[in-house]
């Protein structure tokens, strides 16, 4: 089993994101967040790889970010479960805000 490289957070906060290129944005709910990316649950599962815009709210407004969808799994209630990986990642106080604010 491979280390994780960063500590996760469990938070149950909203966030929106588009998928880069497409018209529309979508409201979920993250399950845990990272330096590196955050973990949600969506209502399909999303092409690995695919270029991700994210909205994340925190304590001194949202924060926007890309990120690809590196894995995807099937969850409870027909979901599935989201793992994105940020382009670049947050510094560790950019995660103790989002963290903060829920």
């Amino acid at each position: 089993m491979q280390a994780r490289k960063f500590t996760r957070y469990p938070i149950d906060a909203s966030i929106s994101f588009a998928i880069e290129n497409m018209i529309g944005e979508h409201q979920l709910y993250l399950k845990d967040a990272s330096q590196g990316g955050l973990c949600f649950n969506a209502r399909g599962c999303i092409q690995l790889g695919t270029s991700l815009n994210i909205k994340i709210p925190a304590v001194d407004g949202p924060h926007d970010t890309k990120a690809k969808i590196t894995w995807c799994q099937p969850s409870e209630n027909g979901q599935c479960q989201l793992g994105i990986k940020f382009e670049q990642k947050l510094a560790l106080a950019e995660i103790e805000k989002i963290v903060l604010r829920h």
